[in-house]
């Protein structure tokens, strides 16, 4: 299941240092409890049946998963503080890696040219896409299980059985393909991509997975403002993004990653749009900033002394009037 998979010093830190999915503890709540469900359809009816403290290793796995989507805690960790044998724990993450629910690396180890501490990441959190795209986990799954598949397991005291080579032949095939260099065009972007935030970028990007991974952020950003209507009806704010960003990497503005200016633009304009709606939701609320600058606009530089020190005196007016009437309410007669 990609266990083997081992990432080097600089994967590790891409991996450590990337920015939070949550940001704050109900988003992180919020997301624990998705990646719990999805671990207790995984165990199914028998997820009830286990002890008190099993259920709350998976828990707190899932706690430190919600954040970026992957968990880096050792098993002595987990036995010590909930006191469980170290085997136990290491049961739970072999279930839920047969189960499909995460997939297991392991950081370079420094002390030896083994494997170091393992890493488990939820496929199901919205930054898996993020991690596979880095890491080719899918790819070191599918060539795991396609190694594995060629030895298969014997039985004490049975005869070794024939196994047929006809589809391990087809699955063979198939990876050829998958491994080639080419990635796969345009026509195989999700359907759930809006056309129109694909017209705009596939000039640029041809193939499916840059399209899905620029969407990818846009999803991303989209879920941290906390908009009210669905992802598609921004896809306008998202083309205009994407073609800031262009703008900006053709005139070699952008000194990183296209990927992480590009997000950047979106979240300030999906943050904008937050704004706008909050506005419109709320109209009691004054917009200050605009009425103080329609006033400057107003005062010519010959009465520009005059009128901060009119304001000033209105304003200590305001203040003594309203301190009046807060003792008179306090009177006792």
């Amino acid at each position: 299941m990609g266990k083997n998979r081992k990432l080097s010093i600089q994967e590790f830190q891409f991996l450590y240092s990337y920015e939070p999915y949550t940001q704050n503890r109900s988003q992180q709540q919020k997301q624990k409890l998705n990646l719990l469900s999805k671990v207790i359809t995984a165990y199914g009816d028998t997820y009830y049946n286990l002890k008190d403290k099993t259920r709350q290793v998976i828990e707190m796995v899932c706690w430190f998963s919600a954040e970026k989507g992957y968990c880096f805690a050792k098993e002595d960790y987990f036995s010590d503080r909930f006191g469980l044998a170290p085997r136990t724990v290491r049961n739970i993450f072999k279930q839920l890696r047969d189960a499909g629910v995460i997939l297991t690396v392991h950081r370079h180890s420094t002390t030896q040219n083994g494997l170091g501490s393992a890493i488990h990441i939820f496929m199901d959190h919205p930054y898996f896409h993020i991690w596979n795209s880095a890491f080719e986990l899918v790819k070191c799954q599918a060539e795991c299980q396609a190694k594995n598949s060629e030895i298969p397991c014997e039985s004490k005291g049975e005869e070794q059985k024939k196994v047929s080579t006809k589809n391990l032949s087809i699955s063979k095939n198939l990876l050829k393909i998958l491994r080639k260099k080419n990635g796969l065009d345009e026509t195989y972007i999700p359907e759930n991509i809006p056309q129109e935030f694909i017209s705009a970028v596939k000039p640029f990007f041809r193939t499916a997975e840059e399209v899905y991974h620029l969407w990818g952020r846009v999803v991303i950003s989209y879920k941290q403002s906390s908009l009210k209507n669905p992802v598609e009806f921004y896809q306008k704010k998202a083309v205009e993004s994407f073609k800031q960003a262009v703008f900006a990497y053709k005139n070699r503005l952008i000194k990183k990653d296209f990927s992480g200016y590009f997000y950047g633009i979106l979240k300030n304009k999906f943050s904008q749009q937050k704004a706008e709606e909050t506005f419109e939701t709320h109209p009691i609320l004054y917009n200050w900033l605009e009425e103080d600058m329609k006033r400057d606009q107003n005062i010519s530089p010959a009465n520009e002394n005059s009128s901060w020190r009119e304001e000033i005196q209105r304003l200590m007016q305001r203040d003594e009037q309203a301190l009046s009437i807060q003792e008179k309410a306090y009177l006792p007669y």
